[in-house]
């Protein structure tokens, strides 16, 4: 069998956290070949962030924090010379390119990734200490030496999938053949010259899939510090409980309406090559968790997300009836001054368009539409209506016509402002106002309950 774990910074905040990971992977290894990833100890790339643009004058005294930070780690592991040595030299390398830069007056997203790296490269030391104070023999590596190859997109690179599903193997299969385990950074890449670059936000859990994927693991096992995704936030809903199984498509669809734990970009490569994904807590290994996998297909509802701070911008004219691309004009215009559309509406009678944003982008994508219906010879007026909520509700089920009258059946008495929900949708979205949003959230997250009841047989 052959695993890739990833240990998060979540659950690396010290020398215990790497200890704890490290018994995981040794229990692991008995029956499997395991490839670790690790994100950078907690807080360390916000650290790192401060002095990754406009240097702050005592810059010194926050790689000092970490350098202290990471020492202190690796005595209380009883690490071997050689770690502290690969530690001292990294922070002398950080030293020097912050010293440059401070120098040079100068920060692009080049010189941004390559300071950000460090964290990972450090986490990565601190692992193969702690694997090593439990008896395994263990290599940190950086994901350029482990081929993870990407383009020269600075801060948001994309993977090179063609050249890393041949570079990965012949690259790490010779070592977990010799019974080591390999401890990769997890959020970097490099380009074919070996330049390093980042994935952006959720790269590490993205660096474990890739793994997965050219490796053919048998699962991709993502350790945090909760058991697994939860049908509700448990900050909102006390009551909520972990979901056993999601399909890929549910967990994007959940990704992408804000799930904690998830980005849409961990499941690229899985999209490519079929590999299991685990998410499961660090502290309770063996107990629940979520397997997100191909065919899996569970209750018919998943989970409920709520995502606040949004406006309703409502486009209407006479003018707009009949005319083609003008839902096409609506949305580059949003575009272009950088607003994610969350939902879109349009009678058939084309009279109108509504489509919702964050509040801090209302105005200006008001004032876009205006000026590109204008510039298009169409008068229209403009309505936004702020302060409103969407509550979405996520699962199979909604892809089932004779089901999605079931899932409607929490809205009723909820006052609805728009609607979203396609033929093909895994996702149905229920523009409300901010008063009534948790109501109508408490009634879908019940049924989702009452579903997981009845799927399961049992109380959970």
């Amino acid at each position: 069998m052959r695993l890739v774990a990833k240990f998060g910074g979540s659950v690396l905040r010290d020398a215990e956290g790497y200890r704890r990971a490290a018994k995981v992977v040794k229990e692991l290894k008995e029956n499997s070949k395991v490839v670790v990833v690790v994100s950078a100890m907690k807080g360390v790339t916000d650290s790192l962030l401060k002095v990754s643009g406009r240097l702050p004058r005592d810059w010194r005294k926050y790689v000092e924090a970490l350098r202290l930070r990471h020492m202190k780690v690796l005595e209380e592991l009883n690490a071997s010379p050689k770690r502290f040595k690969e530690v001292e030299e990294l922070f002398d390398e950080l030293t020097k390119v912050l010293w440059a830069l401070e120098i040079l007056k100068e920060s692009t997203p080049k010189t941004r990734d390559f300071v950000l790296s460090f964290g990972e490269r450090l986490s990565s030391r601190l692992m193969a200490a702690a694997l090593e104070a439990e008896g395994i023999s263990a290599e940190a590596w950086d994901s350029r030496d482990a081929g993870i190859i990407t383009d020269e997109n600075f801060s948001e690179a994309l993977p090179l999938y063609d050249i890393i599903e041949k570079e990965v193997p012949e690259r790490i299969e010779p070592l977990l053949d010799e019974g080591k385990v390999p401890v990769v950074t997890g959020f970097l890449g490099s380009t074919r010259e070996g330049t390093i670059t980042t994935l952006g936000r959720g790269g590490s859990d993205l660096t474990a899939t890739i793994l997965g994927s050219a490796l053919r693991a048998d699962e991709v096992r993502l350790y945090t510090d909760i058991d697994g995704i939860k049908t509700a936030n448990p900050k909102e809903f006390p009551d909520a409980v972990t979901i056993r199984e999601l399909s890929v498509e549910e967990a994007i669809e959940l990704a992408h309406l804000g799930a904690k734990r998830l980005h849409p970009r961990t499941f690229e490569p899985v999209l490519r090559r079929h590999v299991d994904v685990r998410v499961l807590s660090l502290y309770e290994p063996h107990g629940e968790n979520t397997l997100i996998s191909y065919g899996k297909r569970g209750p018919m509802l998943k989970a409920v997300a709520i995502m606040n701070g949004l406006s309703i911008i409502t486009v209407k004219g006479v003018g707009m009836v009949g005319y083609k691309g003008v839902a096409a004009k609506v949305m580059e215009a949003a575009s272009k001054v950088g607003a994610n559309i969350f939902a879109i509406s349009q009678p058939i009678s084309e009279l109108s368009i509504s489509l919702a944003v964050k509040n801090t982008k209302a105005g200006q994508v008001s004032n876009a539409i205006k000026n590109v219906m204008e510039g298009s010879g169409i008068s229209v007026e403009t309505y936004v209506r702020k302060g409103v909520t969407a509550v979405s509700v996520v699962g199979r089920g909604l892809e089932e016509p004779d089901y999605v009258a079931e899932a409607f059946k929490p809205i009723a008495g909820s006052p609805v402002l728009m609607l979203s929900k396609g033929p093909l949708d895994l996702s149905l979205t229920v523009v409300t106002t901010e008063k009534s949003s948790r109501g109508l959230a408490k009634k879908f997250h019940d049924l989702i309950l009452d579903e997981m009841k009845s799927y399961y047989g049992e109380a959970k």
